[in-house]
């Protein structure tokens, strides 16, 4: 999808500028980064705690949907940005 993307982006940058998923695509992908960010510094960190639960805590749970959710998002994004010009 990256390679997709970037010869999508090469072949008519501007058309993909102007485009409203353009902005949204870039600002899911920042969350996303951020989201995982986030993860790794806080929550992560308990990952040898999480050996004697039965279920993940709700925080990694959260993280988890959070980034499927973004993640098919930026999906979506992409795809309604290549079809729509």
């Amino acid at each position: 999808m990256f390679v997709t993307g970037v010869l999508l982006f090469i072949s008519m940058p501007l058309k993909c500028y102007h485009s409203i998923f353009f902005p949204i695509k870039m600002a899911l992908l920042v969350l996303s980064g951020l989201n995982a960010l986030l993860f790794h510094a806080t929550i992560y960190r308990r990952m040898a705690e999480w050996d004697n639960d039965s279920v993940p805590p709700f925080q990694a749970r959260l993280a988890g949907i959070v980034s499927l959710v973004l993640w098919v998002g930026v999906i979506a994004a992409g795809r309604n940005m290549a079809y729509r010009f």
